[in-house]
């Protein structure tokens, strides 16, 4: 709305300056003799060239720019005409004219400084111009030159400028406009009116017209007609410019109207607006070219702090870095280091897949390695050449999900249990419940185990040429290899150092190192598709289903419906990443993408570790569900359980009363213990636990209805399916809970086709949440808050650190740990305890291998 007004206001000054203006000349840079060397119009060329005419055009490129403009006009000899400007935001520009004959000439130097500012569909500038030489010859005067420029579609730009004297009434005004008929820059037409401010508007200024043609990227064609001021008589010029790289050079012949050459016109241009064509290798070599990229000791995850966050690596930040390397072709090797490297499960599935792309697009791939597990030695199985540190290993025990019950425990303590679970394999209070695992969770349970253990397996096969039973014989007879066992076992190539690899690549395989960042990796090119790309939201919906932390279904459900209306979003990619929760903040943020597809939004579901009961619920009303291997999901279910004091309290000599009014006000009435907080006084009874189980069956029947409407299925195929029942990726897909596999990657080019947008099309990645700017202190894990006794340590030895209570438990860890329990566990049992005796729709974090559990607490 400022830049509307800014506009409108530029625009309304123009008019008052025209109807009050009587000065009979403008002594300035005149744009209508003097702009010759501008390939096009302010507006469409952009960049300092044109801001010397319209601020504005400084900040229509992405980059700040520096450009240099002369001519062939011989006065004195030499380079008499000549200009340069550089900058964006702060901006410098000058022309030097040079007037007379050889036996009489002298020089005029107009300089500008200014500041520009803006997005990529709209800019704003503002420029203080004064000069220097001979202007008692030539007049000049001091003046403000103050220009807009919008480009809110992609086929249409449009700039104004005004040059307003400091010293007199004297003023000039430019208005030019630029179209794109096919939307590409293939073609571009344009046309400008300039005029001063004593000439009648649309009688006395004068104009110009032309085109620009681009048959490829980086070669420019180019045609411009224009009246000289005061006459009908017309001058024209042909432009032929290339662009390599960063550099692009044009040159203008201009011509009279018969066809004699009048002069011409040269501008250099680095960093310019536009792509070019690739580098050339200006010294052929026979030299094969390698980019290394080392991520030792990093952790792979999804978003990372801004500032001071050097262990993470946000893979929308890695992903277009990848992409890259595969599509350049001046790249030959590519050389990653992922020693001590870790990564949560699916973006290593995922990490691999682009691995395998790089490599099939023509490229070597060599990993190097020191201490490896199962999981980044199956991402490092995916490279042409493996090598590893003297002293690394690889661990490949195996795979095995063990589960700890608390039922004794709790009876030891004197604390009552009751499991309100009706549903076969919705087993996440087993763990509170029983002694020993049921049959329904083993089978499920086995169920994972053998799809990651084969999907690791194969993989490792496949990458390293082995055959299956190969692996599996090193995995049951040697679990651990040693460097010099697994070059002897064939899982690696060699035997060497970091450093040492480099070396060998320049000595042994007569290789340099890449000089150059990816062709198109950090450029945006602001001139190759004008206005504000279409933007695809990606919403990371990861951790627990809670109203204000894990998926924060408050706030995430908010920010979903704000995309409802908003026309710049195509579409929308949630990454689901959940053992689930509460059901309320799951439906949140369920009927917001629901009410996306409403409105023509597609909405791409993208599965990561794990995706279950309330992560499989906020993941049913997608327009595609993408999935891997790897993932944990489905679990459409719902469970509950109710915690109560069965002789805790008299261990400890504390006993309590309690008045009520209401058949059922005591059940929630709590035993009160010192500095430990409260637990229920007592179990529910027959009919209280009939009505439970009436609330969570027609929850379940609620979520079956659900999915099946989301899905396109029967609630009986649902049912089929459901009953608490986790599935592995690939058993989602083959029962109609998933659509197929795929990468984040994979889900942002799938909603690209789902919003119809074209392939040469750019659009606007976005993350939600923000990356938060820097991480807050930490001072341990955080003591779980069962029956309230963790909150209220918790908040006490916050006070301690001196820090505000009212921060904690929230954004404060605490010294006092859990031993054994990670933040995935502490999570599970706060939801428990949360929703005491409400329906929940949760999965047991016991269900994920312990190795996955930790990657987020490094």
């Amino acid at each position: 709305m400022f830049f509307v007004r800014l506009r409108t206001a530029v625009i309304c000054g123009l008019i008052l300056l025209l109807a009050t203006s009587s000065m009979a000349s403008s002594p300035f840079l005149d744009y209508r003799t003097d702009s010759w060397f501008l390939p096009q119009s302010p507006s469409v060329t952009g960049g300092p060239v044109a801001g010397l005419f319209n601020p504005a055009a400084f900040a229509l490129n992405d980059v700040s720019g520096s450009d240099f403009w002369w001519n062939d006009g011989n006065v004195r000899g030499g380079l008499d005409n000549y200009g340069l400007g550089f900058g964006r935001g702060v901006n410098f520009a000058m022309n030097t004219t040079t007037f007379g004959t050889h036996a009489e000439s002298y020089k005029i130097y107009d300089y500008q400084v200014g500041l520009a500012g803006g997005a990529r569909d709209h800019t704003f500038g503002l420029g203080y111009r004064w000069s220097r030489g001979e202007t008692q010859r030539t007049a000049r005067e001091r003046a403000l030159v103050i220009g807009a420029a919008s480009r809110k579609r992609n086929w249409l730009t449009y700039g104004t400028a005004t040059t307003i004297s400091l010293e007199s009434q004297s003023a000039q005004f430019l208005f030019d406009v630029g179209l794109r008929p096919f939307q590409k820059d293939f073609l571009t037409i344009f046309a400008d009116w300039a005029v001063n401010e004593d000439e009648v508007f649309f009688k006395e200024g004068s104009w110009s017209a032309g085109l620009e043609v681009r048959p490829v990227d980086g070669v420019h064609l180019g045609f411009r007609a224009r009246e000289l001021p005061g006459s009908n008589d017309l001058e024209y010029s042909a432009m032929a410019g290339i662009t390599m790289g960063f550099m692009n050079a044009s040159a203008m012949s201009r011509y009279n109207e018969d066809g004699d050459l009048l002069r011409r016109h040269y501008l250099l241009r680095a960093s310019p607006p536009f792509k070019g064509l690739p580098d050339p290798n200006l010294l052929p070599t026979k030299k094969a070219v390698y980019l290394p990229l080392s991520l030792e000791n990093k952790v792979l995850t999804y978003q990372k702090y801004r500032l001071f966050d050097d262990k993470r690596v946000a893979w929308l930040d890695l992903l277009p870095l990848l992409n890259a390397v595969r599509d350049d072709d001046k790249i030959d090797i590519f050389v990653l280091n992922l020693a001590s490297f870790s990564g949560r499960p699916s973006l290593i599935w995922e990490f691999r897949q682009k691995l395998l792309e790089i490599r099939a697009a023509g490229k070597e791939v060599i990993v190097h390695t020191d201490r490896t597990t199962a999981s980044t030695y199956y991402l490092a199985s995916s490279a042409d050449v493996i090598t590893m540190d003297p002293m690394g290993s690889i661990n490949i025990p195996g795979l095995a999900l063990s589960r700890s019950y608390l039922k004794g425990t709790l009876e030891k303590l004197g604390i009552g249990f009751q499991a309100h679970r009706y549903f076969k394999y919705k087993s996440a209070v087993e763990t509170l419940s029983r002694d020993s695992m049921s049959e329904a969770d083993r089978e499920q349970r086995q169920r994972i185990v053998d799809v990651i253990y084969e999907s690791l397996r194969d993989g490792m096969a496949e990458g390293r040429n082995l055959s299956v039973q190969q692996v599996d014989g090193l995995i049951d007879n040697k679990s651990t290899l040693m460097a010099s066992e697994a070059h002897a076992a064939n899982l690696i190539d060699d035997i060497t150092r970091w450093e040492s690899l480099l070396r060998k690549l320049a000595v042994q395989r007569n290789a340099r190192p890449a000089t150059h960042i990816p062709d198109n990796f950090h450029r945006k090119y602001w001139d190759s598709q004008w206005g504000q790309p279409k933007k695809i939201p990606v919403v990371y919906a990861v951790g627990t289903c809670a109203m204000d932390s894990g998926i924060k279904g408050r706030a995430t459900s908010a920010y979903l419906r704000g995309l409802v209306h908003d026309p710049d979003v195509a579409a929308v990619v949630l990454r689901a990443d959940s053992p689930g929760g509460d059901p309320l903040p799951s439906d949140l943020v369920a009927e917001a993408i629901r009410m996306l597809r409403e409105a023509g939004k597609p909405v791409i579901i993208s599965q990561g570790d794990v995706a279950a009961s309330g992560g499989y619920w906020i993941s049913m009303n997608g327009t595609k569900i993408l999935t891997t291997p790897l993932t944990i999901t489905g679990s459409v279910g719902v469970i509950s359980g109710w915690v109560w004091d069965d002789g805790f309290s008299e261990k400890l000599g504390i006993t309590s009363d309690v008045v009520s009014r209401g058949e059922h006000a005591d059940l929630y009435a709590n035993v009160n213990l010192p500095f430990l907080g409260g637990i229920p006084r007592r179990p529910m009874n027959e009919g209280e636990l009939a009505r439970t189980e009436e609330v969570i069956r027609g929850m379940y029947d609620q979520f079956v209805t659900a999915v099946a409407n989301g899905r396109g299925m029967t609630t009986d195929a649902v049912h089929e399916v459901a009953q608490g029942r986790v599935w592995m990726g690939g058993d989602a897909i083959a029962n109609g809970l998933c659509d197929n596999f795929g990468s984040l990657d994979d889900a942002l080019q799938l909603a690209r086709q789902e919003a119809g947008i074209a392939d040469w099309r750019e659009v606007e990645i976005v993350e939600y949440p923000p990356r938060p700017l820097i991480q807050r202190p930490s001072f341990g894990p955080k003591l779980p808050g069962l029956f309230g006794i963790g909150e209220r340590i918790n908040r006490q030895l916050a006070q301690l650190y001196g820090v505000g209570a009212d921060t904690v438990p929230a954004t404060v860890e605490v010294p006092l740990g859990a031993p054994g329990l990670n933040a995935y566990d502490v999570e599970y049992l706060q939801s428990l305890t949360d929703n005491m005796g409400g329906a929940s729709l949760l999965l047991s974090p016991d269900l994920l291998p312990e190795d996955w559990r930790q990657v987020e607490q490094e």
